[in-house]
């Protein structure tokens, strides 16, 4: 675990080497930056190459198709869920009465390797560009894996959702989440685990509020029976923090950690806290945005404490907000070090009526001779000033704007307002999941579009019945890009998902790819650089590129060129080369349901192929033979598939039954459109085509 900069956070969103096909991930976070998640987190992760600023069209196609075959969601407080976000990937409000979202917690799931990301920083430019934030990452594979860490991840997850309004009627979001998670548990199961240490020991320590079936959960009270289980209740505390709670004569917390801590010697404390003024100059008294409370408490408990102040520069001399939350605790035969989102507040420690959802990581190391661990945790802390008299500084109590998140609450809908989902397809709708126990009097909700139109209102939804789960006809074409809600004086925005990402509209540029085009992009071992390679050229008007994807040399010779013979003979391997690769492609392993219905029905998938090359075929004029005959090879091909299970991925007789299923559906639908031109195409054909249809459907 270390301090780290904006590149190497993002860099943990990128596949190690061998990760294997994206699968999916989850992360949590207070506030949100939706621009930041998609372009640069999720772009790593699903290891696109192309740059959003400078190739467009590249970047979104392959952001569409591969975000169609991978699940990606983020678990964001309510008060800053009503963002604009892709429909490929969902935002999940959560809602704590008293108390925030404000854990940072990512899983991050690939064939072969999972990584957990406990972090300090939001989903923010600051948190990712700017702060000086702390970051643990725990990397798991087939060889080397740990199934509490998994464990405990996936318990933090399943009770968070439990916060999401509305998650206990099963909407389409939830149900998305809870296969991803289930995915998650059933691929590592059969990972080995790596040999247990005896001088370091990590877990997931979290703050959570009670829930019927769930008791109240602590970080601290977490970390420090942990620690005590190796070795007995902590001596020394350390606490950096950029947030206290409110002065009083009192710290609950620090008296909370005092109680917790060895009785019978003397307890070291040391608060590192923010400086408002330069400390490092004599001349002035420091003035400290911490309550006088934290010097003061410990005293009480036979406690000395002593004082710092968190760095305001990196080692460039930028100025670096700090927003990094680390507790230290030792004794005679371990050091721990907790990392993650908990300040050192009530809320954030677990402590009292209020909590907020919380996950840090604890890693404890034994104190074993020549063992250079204990020195590895203490590396994680910068060099602090220290307040040579703590007594006589300012102490000016906690200031918001040393935290981000802390700056301005954000309105928020009222509690009725549930969830909104976007039905797409033929008759588009938005599906609206009201509570109307926790309704105001008089409400409106706008689509945010081109003219916000009125959806609802409390009068027109008294008209229909006041029914909790609410259908309402959308007339455009695009779907609205969040959903105003608007009550007495007061405005706020809710997010919208999509119930299935596969009735999606396909982006207006892929309506431009021909047969060719998609086959050529279905059969690629590397599809980016297909899909790099096609959008360049549908960018460059006067270049047309023949090769996309080839690895052969464009033939110069014009006599050779135009040579009819070779030129019927070149296409022809090309075309059983390419549809070979197609073949070998839908044979790979498949990690879900969701991703084989994307290989099948995607924006470029097994479906929309078909209807072109049928299209192709039903408007050729002189050439129909030629197309029906490609139509024909591209069936036999899908009938030739023979799925190759691994380890984890999706089973073979799974697989068949859904591919089978598919494919008669894809025979029902083309069969007709042959039929319909059958006088324009000679016999023999006619006969070859239907023993195929014969064969494909056996």
């Amino acid at each position: 675990m270390t301090a780290r900069n904006n590149t190497a956070m993002l860099e943990l969103w990128r596949p190690p080497a061998a990760a294997g096909d994206p699968v999916g991930c989850v992360t949590t976070t207070f506030t949100f930056t939706p621009g930041l998640f998609d372009e640069q987190c999720l772009a790593r992760f699903l290891d696109i190459e192309s740059e959003p600023n400078r190739e467009d069209l590249a970047f979104l196609l392959e952001r569409e198709t591969r975000l169609g075959s991978v699940y990606a969601g983020v678990l964001v407080d309510h008060t800053r869920a009503g963002v604009e976000h892709s429909l490929r990937w969902d935002v999940l409000p959560v809602r704590i009465r008293g108390g925030k979202q404000h854990a940072k917690l990512s899983l991050l799931l690939w064939s072969t390797h999972l990584r957990i990301i406990v972090a300090s920083a939001n989903l923010t430019e600051p948190g990712y560009r700017t702060n000086h934030e702390v970051t643990g990452a725990i990397d798991l594979t087939p060889e080397a894996s740990d199934a509490n860490i998994v464990s405990q991840s996936l318990v933090f997850f399943w009770g968070l959702i439990s916060f999401v309004p509305g998650a206990s009627a099963a909407p389409p979001e939830i149900r998305r989440l809870e296969a991803f998670l289930d995915q998650v548990e059933r691929l590592v199961q059969g990972w080995k685990q790596r040999p247990r240490s005896r001088t370091l020991h990590q877990q997931l320590v979290c703050t959570l509020p009670a829930e019927a079936t769930r008791p109240a959960r602590s970080s601290l009270e977490e970390a420090i029976e942990a620690c005590r289980g190796r070795g007995g209740s902590p001596v020394v505390a350390q606490v950096a923090s950029p947030f206290f709670d409110e002065a009083t004569d009192n710290s609950l917390v620090t008296a909370s950690l005092c109680k917790m801590m060895a009785r019978g010697v003397t307890r070291e404390l040391t608060f590192c806290v923010p400086v408002i003024t330069d400390a490092s100059d004599a001349t002035q008294v420091p003035r400290l945005a911490a309550p006088k409370a934290l010097l003061r408490t410990p005293g009480q408990y036979s406690g000395n404490v002593q004082v710092k102040t968190l760095p305001q520069f990196d080692s460039d001399k930028n100025l670096r907000t700090w927003h990094a939350k680390m507790l230290a605790l030792s004794a005679d035969s371990y050091s721990a070090l907790m990392v993650g989102s908990s300040n050192f507040t009530c809320a954030g420690m677990g402590l009292g009526g209020n909590r907020n959802a919380e996950a840090n990581l604890l890693t404890i190391v034994s104190h074993k001779a020549y063992s250079r661990d204990a020195g590895l945790l203490e590396a994680v802390w910068p060099a602090m000033e220290p307040v040579a008299d703590p007594e006589s500084a300012e102490w000016q109590g906690p200031r918001a704007e040393f935290e981000e998140e802390e700056q301005s609450e954000a309105p928020s809908v009222p509690a009725g307002f549930l969830l909104a989902t976007y039905r797409a397809g033929d008759k588009p709708a938005i599906v609206l999941r009201l509570n109307p126990n926790n309704l105001p009097d008089d409400w409106h909700i706008h689509a945010c579009a081109t003219d916000r139109p009125e959806l609802l209102s409390a009068d027109l939804w008294g008209q229909r019945g006041s029914r909790p789960l609410v259908d309402i006809v959308w007339p455009q074409e695009t779907p609205p890009e969040k959903l105003l809600v608007r009550w007495e004086d007061q405005e706020a925005f809710l997010p919208i998902n999509v119930e299935d990402s596969r009735a999606l509209p396909p982006p207006a540029d892929l309506k431009g790819m021909t047969a060719d085009d998609m086959l050529w992009v279905l059969a690629a071992a590397d599809p980016s650089a297909a899909f790099r390679a096609w959008a360049a050229q549908r960018q460059r008007s006067d270049v047309f590129d023949e090769e996309l994807d080839s690895a052969e040399m464009v033939e110069l010779d014009p006599l050779r060129r135009y040579d009819l013979q070779a030129t019927f003979l070149h296409r022809i391997r090309r075309r059983a080369r390419i549809l070979a690769q197609l073949r070998a492609n839908l044979q790979r392993p498949v990690w879900g349901r969701q991703a084989l219905e994307w290989r099948l029905r995607g924006l470029v998938g097994i479906q929309p192929l078909a209807e072109r090359l049928v299209k192709e075929f039903a408007t050729a004029d002189g050439a129909s033979d030629d197309a029906l005959l490609t139509l024909a090879d591209f069936l036999i091909v899908l009938r030739e598939v023979d799925y190759q299970a691994i380890d984890g991925s999706l089973l073979k007789a799974e697989f068949d039954k859904t591919y089978r299923a598919f494919l008669r559906d894809l025979l029902d639908t083309i069969e007709p459109q042959v039929q319909a031109k059958r006088s324009a195409t000679s016999v023999d054909l006619l006969h070859f085509w239907e023993s195929v249809v014969k064969r494909c459907r056996a």
